[in-house]
């Protein structure tokens, strides 16, 4: 891969191709609200509405953000197939998800539409399937196979032409959920997902308390090759900003993007995120590799940040992507930051 863009790394790029689950919940047609034999449902996804006249019951999760978001909205048992690493901090609910499904692919943006066809499911969702591939093509050769997709709602404005209606990361989150319960007819338990989620992203940010307000870059830092950076519309600029970090890079109109050595020593934060992606083969797997990564850095070595050690904070790239673990990440942060 090059320099990773991580989404990319991981399943952005099986979003680009793979799904849909943006913008609005759509509509829905119950007779009984918890039915799971009720009529048709309808939700947004990237922009694409799609259908469910009955609740899918063998679905291919792609990507780590998937098997959590249906878990989380009750239908986790309905994962029959993934595809995506195993090297992703799930909780154990989850973990137990992923591990008796099977795994049809480590990496997930390397899933093709035979690998699909072949698996016999009857739902795709996660985040794309391979770049370069029309979604609304693919939505429609897998419709006319039998097969719904569903793309992950915070990877829509990575898809040309798609957009998240301006919601943050977090609100994406819970559309997700709560139209995952309206598809399987597990509305409570999405809405008592959806509550606790809140309920801990208010206790994150009440913990940070009035500590003086900081700057920061978030940093991802590859085994090889050019260390990249996050702008204003990524999550983990949003996570920065509940916990009254502010990112020196929130002005840049991207997600992922590779700053120069002198944009870098010129913002000079007062913290550096250091984020890192595991994936079992890699020299950056562990906290400890990315700070010593970091510190190897050449073009690193003009910001005062780095050598110091309560201002380094390692973060596992899983922890910044758009399904429950995000908030997993802001507490982590919170509580380095509390104690900072």
């Amino acid at each position: 891969m090059k320099h990773p863009n991580p989404v990319k790394a991981l399943s952005l790029a099986l979003l680009v191709a793979l799904i849909s689950g943006c913008s609005t919940p759509g509509t829905v047609d119950r007779t009984n609200a918890n039915s799971t034999t009720a009529e048709s449902v309808t939700i947004d996804s990237c922009g694409r509405e799609v259908t469910f006249d009955t609740p899918p019951e063998r679905i291919l999760a792609v990507g780590s953000e998937a098997p959590a978001l249906l878990e989380a909205a009750g239908a986790g048992e309905r994962v029959t197939h993934y595809a995506g690493s195993l090297q992703v901090p799930f909780d154990a609910s989850t973990q137990r998800v992923v591990e008796q499904a099977e795994r049809i692919a480590e990496d997930s943006h390397k899933v093709s539409f035979e690998m699909i066809l072949n698996s016999g499911v009857d739902a795709v969702i996660g985040t794309d399937i391979t770049a370069g591939v029309d979604l609304d093509s693919l939505a429609q050769r897998l419709e006319g196979a039998g097969i719904k997709l569903v793309t992950v709602s915070g990877y829509c404005a990575g898809i040309e032409g798609r957009s998240t209606h301006n919601l943050s990361g977090f609100e994406l989150i819970y559309r997700d959920i709560e139209n995952y319960g309206r598809v399987f007819g597990t509305q409570d338990q999405a809405a008592a997902s959806i509550a606790d989620l809140r309920k801990r992203v208010t206790a994150a940010t009440e913990l940070v308390g009035d500590h003086a307000a900081r700057s920061a870059v978030p940093l991802y830092v590859p085994a090889e090759g050019t260390v990249g950076s996050y702008g204003g519309q990524s999550l983990v600029s949003e996570q920065m900003e509940l916990l009254g970090v502010e990112n020196v890079f929130a002005d840049v109109p991207k997600r992922y993007f590779e700053p120069s050595t002198e944009a870098l020593t010129d913002a000079a934060p007062q913290l550096i995120f250091a984020m890192f992606l595991p994936t079992g083969s890699s020299q950056v797997e562990t906290e400890q590799d990315v700070v010593d990564a970091v510190r190897q850095r050449p073009e690193l070595a003009g910001i005062e940040a780095v050598s110091d050690d309560s201002a380094l904070l390692p973060l596992n790239y899983y922890y910044t992507s758009p399904g429950p673990l995000a908030v997993d990440g802001l507490e982590l942060l919170a509580n380095r930051l509390s104690d900072g």
